[in-house]
């Protein structure tokens, strides 16, 4: 009789992730998803944004779970390469072309907003490369449990301090509006989010921009999902698509259809949906609100007009590889992303071959898939730990401690197959190549 399998409850990002790497190291593994494709709210057209920001994680999934990313892209002809910079569109009339490059970067702001205030984005982003570092070790490339918040870290971030609190300190309106979409962009009020939320503009810097081709047009972000579903095929991961969990206790995920026992478990459901399934009640000190996820439509390129996308004649576009039959692919260099900055939030234009994603922040609603909203500091701690008292399951997702950038919902996958293969059998295979620990 063979060993009973793990279960991943969730075909999430995290669910994907952790399911490549426990295969990998020849687990058996069953991974359960109520929908009809894999990928979760990601799956869906248009959703998983075409503009890479931290690419290392992919890169260290597709390597740890078999061939090398750039080797499995170009098996399938495709490519990742530097996209260009955003346009940002202010609501004082301002354009602005923000490249990633520190020197083009110091460039192009002293032109545009004068030495001072382009002096003071620079010393921003380099005290935020330093709250980077404090980062990464809290949920994203460690493990992250309460007593991990020590008070000298709250300190170094400056949990206290809100985004719309650091966009006031910069004393700029256009450099403003790029510091609190940093907090509209993961579903949250700039008032309520604490300011290092807007590392990511530091990520930029550091790593670039990237967008994935296929033979040299831009094409979709699913396609990085298709990726990731032909590796856990190669890797004997089992799918059980269509086939909604009702229930879970320990050793046990029951469906629709009956019980199936398993060895262990990864929920990659959100927190609510978990507790849920699990028959757990919601501490009061606990309770969260999902993120604000914004309104997604994909569109004939043809039917925008310049500039916007509010007169987009909205119709289905399959989210496939490469230009429509017709177009050159040539005149589709690159992904070209424009950001429409009001007081409620950006509006987000990508363009592509044939088709424009927006992704609309004034519209955003609740969704649980999305992630958890900041409402206070306090939001972090009443985020669902890695571990649930339970050695057998751990639990990752959008409302992981990493955050809910698709690179971090990877890297929460990563660790909960860390922690789940140590207590499985005891090895401990987490990367030793690390820097020294703030």
């Amino acid at each position: 009789m063979s060993e009973a399998p793990i279960a991943v409850i969730g075909g999430s990002l995290a669910g994907l992730a952790a399911a490549a790497r426990l295969a990998k190291q020849r687990h058996r593994v069953v991974l359960f998803e109520a929908g009809d494709t894999l990928g979760g709210r990601w799956a869906q057209p248009g959703v998983l944004p075409p503009v890479i920001t931290l690419p290392a994680p992919w890169r260290d999934l597709f390597r740890k779970s078999g061939r090398p990313f750039d080797a499995e892209l170009a098996r399938t002809g495709h490519a990742l390469v530097p996209a260009p910079p955003a346009v940002h569109h202010f609501a004082d009339g301002g354009t602005l072309t923000l490249p990633t490059d520190r020197g083009d970067q110091w460039a192009a702001l002293t032109a545009a907003w004068g030495r001072p205030a382009a002096t003071r984005w620079r010393d921003l982003l380099d005290d935020l490369d330093e709250r980077w570092q404090i980062l990464r070790r809290l949920g994203l490339e460690d493990e992250f449990t309460d007593a991990d918040l020590t008070p000298q870290r709250r300190a170094r971030l400056g949990l206290n301090h809100s985004v719309k609190h650091l966009a006031r300190g910069i004393d700029h309106p256009q450099a403003a509006a790029l510091i609190r979409s940093t907090a509209w962009r993961i579903g949250s009020d700039p008032a309520r989010t604490p300011g290092f939320v807007a590392v990511r503009l530091a990520l930029e810097r550091t790593f670039g921009r990237w967008q994935l081709t296929r033979d040299g047009a831009p094409v979709p972000g699913t396609d990085l999902l298709d990726l990731l579903a032909a590796r856990l095929t190669l890797r004997g991961v089992e799918f059980r698509l269509g086939e909604p969990v009702t229930a879970l206790r320990p050793g046990v995920v029951v469906t629709e259809g009956g019980e199936v026992a398993v060895r262990a478990m990864v929920t990659a459901v959100n927190p609510w949906e978990h507790r849920h399934l699990t028959g757990q009640p919601e501490p009061w000190w606990r309770r969260t609100k999902p993120a604000l996820a914004p309104r997604v439509r994909v569109s004939s390129a043809d039917s925008v007009s310049s500039g916007t996308a509010d007169d987009a004649q909205t119709h289905t576009v399959f989210a496939g590889g490469g230009p429509k039959p017709g177009t050159v692919p040539e005149l589709w260099p690159n992904v070209v992303e424009t950001v429409i900055h009001g007081p409620s939030g950006p509006r987000v234009e990508y363009r592509l071959p044939g088709q424009v994603i927006t992704h609309d922040f004034t519209r955003a609603e609740a969704e649980p898939g999305f992630g958890t909203r900041w409402t206070s500091p306090r939001t972090w701690l009443q985020l669902p730990p890695l571990r649930t008292g339970d050695p057998g399951t751990v639990t990752a997702s959008a409302s992981s401690r990493g955050g809910n950038d698709p690179w971090a919902q990877l890297l929460s996958g990563a660790l909960a197959t860390y922690v789940l293969h140590e207590n499985l059998t005891g090895a401990d295979i987490r990367p030793t190549n690390k820097a020294v620990r703030p």
